[in-house]
């Protein structure tokens, strides 16, 4: 049996003592993510998502649940891409599209948050070379780049923080039950969760619309469409193991 979860990649503050000789080459292709079988998603995120994979609910570090897309149907393996590292659905999670960056909070202060590089990104060099960027120039000035990454990921901590309320107001209105997934070689995986779909027609109307307002309902709605997608992750994984038999 295995236990689908969130495992945050290693993060560094984004500092001139740590990072003045180092710098990235931004993405072309998705190998950063091919260790990934769950990617959160925050709400604006979850109707193009559902189109494409299945949407859950999966245990995070912080005791709750987050809103997530499957990519993987095993431990640390990302289905969605092909041998070459392309995304193979037409929607990438923002998660993604913002490597190596994140906004972390800080700790002890959780209002509080820090730009932060995953040093485990396979874009980061210790020298710089053709179609590389530095994070900081000689003077130890943060590479304005960064600072349009900074905006696109403090809208990002906005979305996510209503997000989880949305997804904390399903949990507390009981509406998550347990997904029985199998993983690629027939193994039960436990630890995901979906929306109950029986105990959601059950809610009195004064319990919707409050779900209504706070953006669960829409959330609830299509991670229940986002079910039918599991074929298709199923098939990607499939397809997956063809390609590692044959490397």
């Amino acid at each position: 049996m295995s236990q689908l979860q969130l495992s945050p990649p290693s993060y560094q503050p984004l500092s001139a003592e740590f990072f003045a000789d180092k710098t990235w080459q931004p993405y072309t292709d998705y190998r950063h993510a091919a260790q990934l079988h769950l990617v959160p998603l925050s709400a604006p995120e979850v109707a193009p998502a559902a189109v494409d994979l299945p949407v859950v609910f999966a245990p995070n570090p912080q005791g709750k649940f987050s809103l997530c897309l499957l990519t993987g149907l095993a431990m640390g393996q990302n289905h969605c891409l092909d041998q070459h590292w392309q995304w193979q659905t037409s929607y990438v999670p923002v998660f993604v599209r913002n490597h190596p960056f994140r906004l972390l909070p800080v700790p002890a202060q959780p209002e509080q948050y820090v730009l932060c590089v995953d040093t485990s990104s396979p874009w980061l060099q210790a020298s710089g070379g053709d179609g590389q960027e530095p994070f900081f120039d000689a003077t130890q000035q943060v590479n304005p780049r960064i600072q349009d990454v900074v905006k696109t990921l403090q809208a990002q901590i906005r979305h996510q923080h209503f997000t989880q309320l949305a997804v904390d107001a399903l949990v507390q209105h009981r509406l998550l039950m347990p997904w029985h997934l199998h993983d690629v070689q027939g193994l039960p995986i436990s630890g995901l969760q979906r929306i109950n779909e029986e105990a959601l027609q059950q809610l009195s109307s004064d319990a919707l619309h409050a779900l209504l307002r706070t953006g669960s309902l829409a959330i609830a709605y299509a991670q229940m469409l986002s079910t039918h997608q599991l074929h298709r992750l199923q098939k990607l994984a499939q397809l997956a193991g063809t390609h590692t038999a044959l490397a």
